[in-house]
């Protein structure tokens, strides 16, 4: 809570530089008074953990737009058509808890490889997500999204993801393509068992997948197991799972499933904020556990 307050606090001095008009429909959302930072302004009073996350959020997601404080002093996202999405609202979240506010969604630093410190419980950087953030960005339902999908290829095999996470997927494989043309046992990892696929996660109460927004694909399942299969805790991939393949998808975006408590290691996921984050903060992102400010689970 100190956090939270604290955050608040660098946000006032936004008072003093005047109006900023809101497109948002209700009243109270409306008032110009609440502190704001939007893209295109002095952003220099932001700092630490709240400046990384509003750089990384930009440069991954250009629609947002503005980060903004309501009457309550919670903290929301705003996109350049007006709608919104709550980025802090000051609360702890439980150990099992994996829609959460955008914030906590980005609270564990993501280690870049070769780091791939251990994976007690409660370390999985990136599986905890915004749902809120990924409805608004994609779409709430497979109408919605379907329009956003494209089809193209990974190494010959037909794959339909949403466009951006396409396009980046393609940028991976123009990074491996050399790379398995040397070391052709490579390839046993990089059968594709999907992308696009509306559906919950298995075991999880009807909790959706990032399949159903078209920015996840799964490769070799049968040689990469997912943590309610196996039940083997650390699983030996975790750690012997081939670098070059998971350097290469960071490289483009997208978090590695291998490192998280619940793994799931044939699954990558176009997160790019998550890996924007890692990038920025190096020195953290090595470090068994790393969470910030509020966002340790309550047991």
């Amino acid at each position: 809570m100190y956090r939270f307050l604290q955050t608040v606090f660098l946000l006032l001095p936004l008072l003093t530089v005047g109006p900023v008009l809101l497109r948002a429909a209700d009243a109270a959302w409306s008032d110009a008074s609440h502190p704001a930072a939007c893209a295109g302004e002095d952003v220099a009073f932001l700092q630490g953990e709240l400046l990384t996350d509003w750089q990384c959020l930009r440069q991954a997601y250009p629609q947002v737009h503005c980060l903004r404080a309501d009457a309550e002093g919670r903290l929301w996202l705003e996109l350049a058509d007006g709608r919104r999405v709550l980025y802090d609202g000051g609360l702890p979240f439980a150990a099992g808890q994996w829609d959460v506010d955008v914030r906590a969604s980005m609270a564990q630093v993501y280690p870049l490889d070769p780091q791939r410190p251990s994976t007690p419980l409660g370390v999985s950087p990136g599986r905890r997500r915004s749902y809120d953030l990924l409805r608004m960005l994609y779409g709430s339902s497979a109408a919605a999204i379907r329009p956003r999908l494209r089809t193209g290829t990974f190494f010959g095999q037909a794959v339909r993801m949403e466009a951006r996470a396409l396009a980046a997927l393609q940028r991976v494989e123009a990074r491996l393509a050399p790379l398995v043309a040397g070391q052709p046992q490579l390839r046993a990892y990089l059968k594709s068992a999907g992308g696009f696929h509306w559906r919950g996660i298995a075991g999880e109460n009807g909790r959706l997948s990032p399949h159903s927004f078209g920015i996840a694909i799964d490769l070799s399942p049968r040689k990469a197991p997912y943590w309610r299969w196996s039940r083997v805790f650390p699983h030996p991939l975790q750690a012997s799972y081939p670098e070059a393949i998971v350097t290469a998808f960071e490289a483009e975006g997208f978090v590695w499933g291998g490192k998280w408590h619940e793994y799931d290691i044939m699954h990558f996921e176009f997160r790019p904020e998550i890996l924007c984050k890692a990038r920025t903060i190096p020195e953290a992102s090595g470090a068994e556990g790393e969470v910030s400010s509020r966002d340790v689970p309550i047991q």
